[in-house]
Formats: structure tokens, sequence, C-alpha cells
């Protein structure tokens, strides 16, 4: 009889067993099918809540932490980048870009000190992510750390990257010379910044930075259509999605 009793006691064990493996696949299924429909969504604001209610079903779905993170940083909630990528980090704490992506909305907030820790980070995993070192560098200029401003900038070049990236620290590189009064290489890499990406050499010619010799290569024509890709094309770029 004793034996009998254990018995049913073993199977009940084993049915409620299954049961929960059941339960926990269908959790996990589900959250998986959300984070798809998210990926195959084609409105940012759909993709966000499929995202949410994939994680609501199962918080530890790092993929859906990173996804929805990047549309947020396209909408520009950086306090949401900022907690998603949190997140992710806890979860997938490894991963250079993610520290990457974090560091870019403090620096976007303002919270200079907290975007070089999380770009340090980022060049530790990734020495040879330049990207990283190219928004260090700006973070490092606003912050007042010129030389260390110039140096990522100039490590960021010779690595080189991404055009408008790479438009975006000579950019960096110039105004870290403008503030250490070295007007000529200031000139230098604001051109280079224009000639790599056009639409900057728009934000000068407003600016009032561009030179005559800016204003006779550019022409009446070459002016409004680099003023209309300036004003509809292209936002400053956050990482690609894929990198």
């Amino acid at each position: 009889m004793k034996k009998l009793y254990i018995c049913i006691l073993v199977l009940f064990a084993l049915m409620s067993w299954q049961k929960h493996t059941q339960e926990v696949y269908a959790f996990d299924g589900n959250a998986m099918e959300y984070f798809n429909l998210g990926l195959k969504s084609t409105m940012a604001n759909e993709k966000i809540n499929y995202f949410t209610t994939a994680l609501d079903l199962n918080p530890r779905l790092a993929p859906a932490y990173e996804k929805r993170g990047l549309h947020y940083y396209f909408q520009e909630k950086y306090d949401k980048v900022i907690e998603d990528f949190t997140d992710y980090i806890r979860l997938v704490p490894d991963k250079a870009d993610a520290y990457r992506m974090l560091g870019m909305a403090y620096l976007k907030i303002g919270t200079y000190e907290k975007a070089i820790v999380n770009f340090d980070k980022a060049v530790d995993l990734a020495p040879d992510i330049s990207a990283a070192l190219s928004y260090r560098a700006e973070a490092f200029r606003l912050n007042g750390q010129l030389s260390e401003a110039l140096e990522d900038a100039q490590q960021a070049i010779a690595l080189g990257s991404d055009l408008q990236i790479l438009s975006d620290v000579y950019r960096t590189r110039g105004k870290v010379y403008q503030e250490l009064g070295q007007d000529m290489s200031a000139n230098a890499s604001f051109k280079k910044a224009a000639e790599i990406d056009p639409r900057y050499f728009f934000y000068r010619y407003i600016s009032g930075y561009a030179d005559l010799e800016d204003v006779g290569k550019a022409g009446l024509f070459g002016m409004i259509g680099i003023a209309f890709v300036f004003i509809f094309g292209f936002k400053l770029k956050p990482p690609r999605k894929d990198e």
C-alpha cells in the first residue's frame, strides 16, 4: 500500500512538472510570436507595442529590449533608451554595441560622464569600434576634456567608418581645434566634414562659418539642392540597426 502511495505521488509530481514545462514553453512561444510580429511590422509604434507585449510575457527576452530601445532612440525618447539598454546589458553583458547605444543616449541628454563610462566599456570590448570612439570624442569635448577628445577623433578617423559618422568626427575635431584656437586646423577639419557629407556644408553656410572659397565652389543650384537634402533628407544618424 505504501508503494502505491509513493507511485501515485511520483505520478502527480511528473504530471505537474510536465504541465509547468508546457506552460513555460507556451509562455515563451507567445512572447516570441509578439517579438516576431514586431520585427515584421512596418510602423514604429506598432513595433514598440509588440516588443512591449513580448517583454510583458517574457521579461528575459533580451532582443526585445534591444529592438525597442533602438526605436525609442529614433523617437528621441532617450530616458526609455537608457532603461531598455540597461535591461539588455543585464542579460547580455558583453555586447559592445549595447554600451555604445547607452552612451549615445546619455550623450543626448547631456550626462557626459555617464556617456563616457559607457563608451569606455564599448571600446574595451571592441577597440576598433570607430563609432564609439567618434561619439566619445564628442562627449569628451562637451565635458571640457579637449586632449582626450582630439585623441579619440584622430583614432576614429584612422579606423574609418560609415561616411556620416566619419563626417561627424571630422566636425568634432574641427570644434576641438576651434576651442584650442587653432583656426586653420579647425577650418581644414570642417572642410573635410563637408566633403564627406555635403549636408554639412549647408550647416556651415547658415552658421556663418563658410568662407569665400566655399561659397565659390557651391553655386546657387548646389546650395538649393543641399538645403533640400539637409531639411528633408536625413537626421543625425544613430548606429544602424544591424551594426
